[in-house]
């Protein structure tokens, strides 16, 4: 098979010749596997891992971050960020939300400030097709409650949705209609290739949801629908991606129409790969599963490898699974165990 071919044959609940996979990191690690394999090329890392999917939108060409006056970056939205650095690497956290003091939609609308789609090229989308052309390839971050929390904190946001809905409402509607924009012109410069859209939402912690599964319907069902179609229209499958406990949620996005869900993080309640493949597997495809917050980062290679082969073997199963990490490995997974879980005889 073809890795493209692997994968529908999967999606499709139809055991293909191995388990398909997927790769996704933080640069660091990016980094590391290019010093690795002596290349600066990405592809080269994916064909090196044996990974059957590549994501095209880095390819997008986005115009460079800018700085403010005190030297903090401006981010999406007008938050503004820092970047600062652990024992593993760097990373970005909020320092000052673009919409604090902000009461009414009219005060949020004057202190937020969208990336303008129009400055953005989304020529090398075709490009990146034909590079990729024999992967199954997937497109998009969309979100509805994510990148609000961008440029709102999470606490206020939820305040909004609780006792201020319209707040709340103008909010989300403000950023999703960006988020249509581009995946709209995404799709438009894949013309038709791109296999599968992500949706990327947060709706869960580790125990359980953040919200109630009323309030997930009153304010996220109907929108998630509207990209699902968007997505549909262009030939292109749904991919979720939604940390967490989201068991109870995932009836909701069946219904919506989601065809992969991502990142099944096992160490969260009622996110058993045995029990999810029971209950859902003849109606949905999974995506993810290695475990980063133990095994990976702490484990050894042989552990590493015991991770994919059991996730082959649960989720795996008949089809329906896509072999990666339940989060983008992060800068303190040594790349042994990186190589180690991809190895052939894993899957």
């Amino acid at each position: 098979m073809t890795s493209r071919e692997r994968v529908l044959a999967a999606l499709n609940h139809i055991q293909p010749d191995r388990t398909p996979t997927d790769f996704q990191a933080v640069g660091t690690i990016w980094e590391r596997l290019y010093k690795h394999f002596r290349t600066n090329d990405m592809k080269d890392v994916l064909d090196a891992l044996a990974i059957d999917c590549a994501w095209v939108d880095p390819e997008v060409g986005r115009q460079p971050a800018k700085l403010d006056e005190d030297g903090l970056i401006i981010g999406w939205g007008g938050s503004r960020i820092r970047t600062i650095f652990n024992n593993y690497g760097p990373h970005d956290e909020i320092v000052r939300y673009a919409t604090d003091g902000c009461n009414t939609p009219e005060e949020m609308d004057e202190a937020i400030t969208l990336p303008d789609l129009d400055t953005w090229d989304f020529s090398a989308i075709g490009r990146a097709c034909e590079k990729y052309g024999d992967r199954f390839l997937i497109g998009g971050f969309a979100s509805i409650f994510y990148y609000p929390t961008l440029i709102r904190s999470m606490e206020q946001i939820l305040l909004d949705m609780a006792l201020k809905p319209e707040r709340a409402d103008h909010l989300f509607s403000r950023c999703f209609e960006w988020h249509m924009d581009y995946h709209t012109r995404l799709l438009e410069a894949g013309k038709g290739r791109i296999d599968a859209m992500q949706l990327a939402d947060d709706f869960s912690t580790q125990l359980d949801l953040l919200m109630s599964v009323d309030m997930f319907r009153r304010f996220f069902k109907e929108p998630m629908r509207e990209y699902v179609k968007l997505a549909k229209s262009y030939g292109a499958m749904v991919y979720l991606h939604c940390c967490g406990s989201a068991y109870k949620l995932i009836p909701e996005f069946i219904d919506i129409g989601v065809n992969i869900l991502d990142p099944i993080q096992t160490m969260a309640r009622n996110m058993e790969p045995q029990m999810l493949k029971a209950q859902f597997g003849d109606r949905l495809s999974f995506h993810g599963g290695g475990e980063t917050q133990g095994i990976l980062p702490h484990g050894s290679a042989d552990e590493a490898r015991e991770n994919a082969r059991m996730l082959s073997r649960t989720l795996g199963k008949d089809g329906g699974y896509i072999l990666s990490s339940c989060h983008f490995f992060q800068a303190d997974v040594p790349v042994t165990n990186i190589l180690a879980f991809y190895e052939l005889e894993n899957r």
